[in-house]
């Protein structure tokens, strides 16, 4: 859990340069049938119950947590008992004009008992009238990952599509529709994951989330 101390106290350090009147709180929970992550099932194709609290400054900076329960076994592969993601994160938004804006920043992804399995990346987002690139930077052994994808308003909701190359993982993509009804979000999606290692290995399926 060295990441996560690290992020921590980088937290602190960074909530005592804020005006706290110039910061906004906010969270959200979500289930999900499948907690599917660049293409590959996290939760072993089981439900997962996801949770965070995201601090925002006007002028743009943000930071915040996030946690959701994963399939880990004793022996660190994906499937079987219980165990728990817990990420933190820190970074700046802001926009070019009404139709273009920016996000970089910085995630800390961890996992209590399989410190293992812990790692960090560096993000940096563009997004312009409806699509976005995305390029995560994998720090110290972990992987890089790239992203493209477009979203459009579609009806009462609005549908998007997507496609992303985690180096030495694979290639996935996904399909999907959010339909927000008062405070709460209904997504529909489809994802396949194409791994590097082989056929044995890829996965796809839809799945869908309720989010609040």
């Amino acid at each position: 859990m060295n990441i996560f101390k690290k992020f921590i106290f980088g937290l602190i350090f960074s909530l005592s340069s804020l005006s706290f009147a110039d910061v906004s709180l906010s969270g959200n929970i979500a289930l999900t049938s499948d907690y599917v992550w660049r293409g590959m099932t996290q939760n072993a194709g089981d439900p997962s119950v996801s949770g965070g609290f995201d601090l925002e400054d006007d002028s743009g900076f943000y930071l915040g947590v996030w946690a959701a329960n994963v399939s880990a076994d004793d022996d660190d592969t994906v499937a079987g008992s219980g165990s728990m993601e817990l990420d933190g994160y820190l970074g700046y938004s802001g926009s070019f004009n009404d139709d273009a804006g920016y996000d970089i920043g910085y995630i800390a992804y961890t996992y209590p008992n399989y410190d293992s399995w812990d790692f960090e990346e560096l993000y940096l987002t563009f997004d312009f009238y409806g699509v976005y690139v995305s390029y995560a930077a994998g720090m110290d052994s972990a992987a890089d990952y790239y992203e493209v994808g477009y979203g459009i308003d579609a009806g009462p909701g609005a549908f998007s599509i997507s496609y992303g190359d985690y180096d030495g993982m694979g290639s996935n993509y996904l399909i999907g529709y959010d339909w927000s009804v008062g405070d709460f979000t209904l997504g529909f999606y489809f994802a396949d994951f194409d791994a590097d290692a082989g056929p044995s290995s890829d996965q796809d399926g839809g799945y869908f989330t309720i989010s609040y």
